[in-house]
């Protein structure tokens, strides 16, 4: 009798240790004994999150979801209450935010809770944090399936776009009744507006140049340099007029002089002109430049020589550097002599005369 009642006694004494011990290990585990506390997060959605679910910090397992209440209504959210380790409390602050996610594609979901800064305050027992609704695999698959119907639309609008331009080529290509298609005739019309074109500069090249004309074109500032004489150029009512703008260019400042004795625009003298130029440069391309070259050492050939070359050469620079039409350029050799509304008894350079 005594026997038995040791027994049974050793028994149950042996069930209640290990009770406790196994319910020491649960809430070891399931960090019951551990010191917590609570704050909320809302969601519009939660996705599939179920009570119990792990929230981590930064990735570090923190604590659990307790609670899910249900919006009592529909344009509410859920209020989730979580509950988190006390050792974790000096990270969670006002501007932590939690979000949803998921164990890999298809793994249990959890809540995900960002530290936050330091000049944060800190999120008491009981806060609300801020949250990020989650975005889920179905919302990708979603966009791309809108995606896949915006690109077919586009690709079918282009191809109505292609089917039309190969419509009108066709037309365009396709031969009419004289046999000819559209490019053919396209290309007779330009050939004949081009020679159209043409025939009318020859008919006022020689309009300028009738008897009964020439007074009306020389009046309205029609001339060519080529027919002009540097006696007749000095008197003309162009070079007279107040409203000509004019640069004199000394020799020493634009040319330097080879081995051989000929002259040639210099560095210095390309630079020279290019400032010279500033004051047209508002007047361009519309405005005629003519260049005038002087020279007044040796003898009047020589002169007539050295000018018309300096003359030459500035107005080549011009066209070039400043892409000025040839029609709008000239020159002309004065030899040593100025035109007299000038002012000027002699020079020895250029002058770059911007006509009215």
């Amino acid at each position: 009798m005594e026997s038995t009642k040791v027994q049974v006694g050793a028994f149950v004494l042996g069930g209640i240790v290990l009770f406790g011990v196994g319910l020491f290990l649960i809430g070891s585990r399931e960090k019951v004994f551990n010191r917590a506390f609570d704050v909320y997060a809302d969601f519009s959605t939660i996705n599939g999150l179920a009570s119990g679910a792990e929230v981590r910090v930064s990735g570090l397992q923190a604590g659990q979801l307790v609670e899910i209440q249900v919006p009592r209504q529909p344009s509410g959210e859920y209020r989730l209450k979580l509950r988190l380790e006390e050792k974790i409390h000096p990270l969670i602050r006002q501007d932590s935010t939690a979000t949803i996610q998921t164990d890999g594609l298809v793994g249990d979901k959890f809540l995900e809770i960002d530290k936050g800064s330091d000049a944060s305050p800190s999120c008491a027992a009981g806060c609300t944090i801020p949250t990020k609704e989650p975005f889920d695999l179905s919302d990708l698959i979603q966009s791309s399936h809108q995606l896949v119907d915006t690109t077919t639309a586009t690709l079918e609008s282009v191809n109505q776009v292609a089917e039309n331009v190969n419509e009108g080529l066709t037309q365009f290509l396709a031969p009419n009744r004289n046999g000819k298609n559209g490019a053919a005739e396209l290309t007779e019309t330009v050939a004949s507006t081009k020679q159209a074109m043409s025939n009318l500069a020859e008919d006022t090249e020689a309009l300028k140049h009738n008897f009964l004309l020439r007074g009306f074109f020389h009046s309205r500032g029609y001339f060519d340099l080529s027919e002009l004489t540097p006696a007749d150029y000095r008197t003309s009512k162009f070079v007279k007029s107040s409203s000509a703008k004019r640069v004199w260019l000394a020799s020493n400042e634009l040319f330097t002089r080879s081995s051989k004795g000929q002259e040639g625009l210099s560095r210095e003298g390309q630079e020279e002109l290019d400032q010279a130029m500033d004051i047209f440069v508002p007047y361009l391309p519309n405005r005629p430049i003519i260049v005038e070259g002087y020279a007044n050492a040796g003898s009047p050939d020589d002169e007539y020589r050295k000018s018309e070359q300096r003359a030459e050469a500035v107005e080549r620079y011009l066209e070039a550097h400043f892409h000025l039409s040839s029609s709008l350029v000239g020159g002309i050799p004065l030899e040593g002599s100025p035109p007299q509304a000038t002012g000027k008894k002699t020079w020895d350079g250029v002058a770059l005369v911007l006509l009215p």
